[in-house]
Parts: C-alpha cells; structure tokens; sequence
C-alpha cells in the first residue's frame, strides 16, 4: 500500500510541473517567488566578431545577497552582502569595495537578486512562450532607458533555470548556459567572501 501511495504522489508531482502555464502575466510572480538560486554557468561573450569563454557558479538571493564565482580563464569573485560590492581579483592580490549602486539590480544579476517588488519596478516581460517539450523562453526588458542591458532572454527548462542572454550598452552578446541549478535555500555565510592573506584592500 505504501509503494502505491507512493507512485500516485509522484504521478501527482510531475503532473503539477506539467501544469505550470507560465506566460506574459505571470512570469515575474514566477521569478520573484524564487528566493534562491544557486548553479553552475558556462558565459560566452561576443563582441567584433570574437568570443570569450568562461566557466564559473551563480548564488543569489532576494535579499540582495549575491556570489559570482568566475574560473576559467578568470580567476575573480564579485559578491554583494546586500549593501556593499566587492571584486576580489586573485591574479592582481586585489580586493575593492564599494556602495550598491541602485543601477546594479537592473543588471542582469538583479533578475536573481532583486527584490519582488525591485524585480517588477526595473523589468517588464515582452513575451513569452511555453513548448512542449517544458521548455519556456520569455523575455524581459528593462523600463530605463539607462539600464546596462537591452533585451533579457531566459529559458526555463522543466522549471529550472536554463539559459540567459542579453546585450549590454557595449553592444556585447552575452550568453550564459546553466546546470545544476537549484532554487533550494541558501544559508546567508556561503555568501561571506573569504578574504585571503596579503591580498591589498581598496575602499572607494
């Protein structure tokens, strides 16, 4: 009796997933509903005609809170303890820190960091559409006209993140391919940048 109840529940759960219809009018509710993110991302940069890659891990919560680690090539980590910046470069020994510019949220870091109500002042969805195979693309645009990206595009794969691309006012094309994503909770010290000895501190 257990392993049927069992199977029903599960049947039930996937066929909850399937019934998930997000669109126009409700994919912001979607986003802001998720209060963590955490994933491994593959970033390729096009600009001229030549491409840069780079590998490296997203965490980021509502709370401002967020963790870039970039490796290869890169060797740098940006965070945010939800007021303050900072970019440790381990190539220079170099660590800067410096006030949260209300600009930053409307990056596309702020689609994962951002506030519920921050996400629906800086984005608008332009549109969206849901395959059948559970994937769904929408794209959001930004509501100033000074915001660092144009067009955001985001795949969601059976509900998880999947992909993001944009084009920043450098007229750079950035791809970001994720795994492993995860909205589970995330303890606000694996947010805490470790600050290694002799690396020089720059305050702006």
């Amino acid at each position: 009796m257990k392993q049927i109840f069992l199977f029903i529940s599960v049947i039930a759960f996937v066929n909850n997933i399937n019934a998930i219809n997000i669109d126009e009018s409700n994919f912001l509710e979607f986003l802001s509903s998720k209060k963590y993110i955490t994933a491994q991302f593959s970033q390729s940069t096009y600009k001229d005609s030549q491409e840069r890659k780079v590998i490296g891990e997203i965490k980021a919560n509502r709370k401002g809170m967020f963790k870039l680690v970039y490796e290869e090539p890169l060797n740098e980590i940006i965070s945010s303890n939800g007021y303050q910046l900072f970019r440790l470069d381990k190539e220079i020994e170099q660590l800067d820190i410096s006030p949260i510019d209300d600009t930053l949220f409307e990056s596309p870091i702020g689609i994962f960091s951002a506030s519920s109500e921050e996400l629906k002042k800086i984005f608008l969805v332009t549109s969206c559409s849901q395959k059948r195979n559970h994937l769904i693309k929408c794209t959001l645009k930004s509501k100033s006209d000074n915001s660092f990206v144009r067009d955001v595009l985001i795949e969601l794969y059976e509900c998880k993140l999947y992909s993001l691309t944009y084009t920043d006012t450098f007229d750079q094309k950035v791809s970001l391919t994720f795994s492993n994503s995860s909205w589970k909770t995330i303890p606000d010290h694996e947010f805490i940048l470790k600050i290694p000895e002799g690396i020089d501190v720059v305050n702006h």
